[in-house]
């Protein structure tokens, strides 16, 4: 009897749970693909001054040197570090070069105007980016020669 039970045949095949770990696998590796993706928005595509995304080719991108400058504040010492990028159009790179020390202390008389409030949280950097946009294309001397601003570093201590 007992060459019976020993001899019933087997199930062969994969066991459910592991064909339902691979599909969601397979799902959760397509959706987060697509996430990816859809947030690149390809190798075109850029933020304005104000981080709106854009699909004109990006132009040549210039790291100014760090600012580090004390801010506005009467009962305490703070200080604002910032490094940032601007964004040329295909003409101004000689002007930012000829016209950088004016271009800097134009940022450094602006960020040093500032107060903690203004510098703090999120939604102040857009405004923050614009008026330096707004004043390193006047430094240079060209409305619209600066594109764009991008914060690489923002620190408030």
């Amino acid at each position: 009897m007992s060459d019976d039970i020993d001899s019933a045949p087997k199930k062969k095949g994969p066991p459910m749970i592991a064909i339902a770990a691979a599909g969601i696998v397979v799902i959760g590796g397509g959706v987060a693909f697509a996430m990816l993706k859809g947030k690149s928005g390809g190798a075109e595509a850029h933020s304005d001054g104000a981080g709106k995304h854009s699909t004109e080719k990006l132009g040549q991108v210039v790291a100014l040197e760090g600012f580090i400058v004390n801010l506005n504040e009467s009962r305490s010492t703070r200080y604002l570090k910032t490094t940032f990028s601007v964004e040329l159009d295909e003409t101004t790179d000689v002007e930012l070069k000829e016209r950088k020390d004016i271009v800097r202390d134009t940022v450094i008389t602006y960020l040093s105007g500032l107060t903690v409030d203004d510098v703090r949280g999120s939604e102040t950097k857009p405004l923050i980016r614009d008026e330096l946009l707004r004043l390193v294309n006047e430094a240079v001397g060209k409305p619209k020669g600066i594109r764009s601003v991008r914060f690489t570093e923002f620190v408030v201590q």
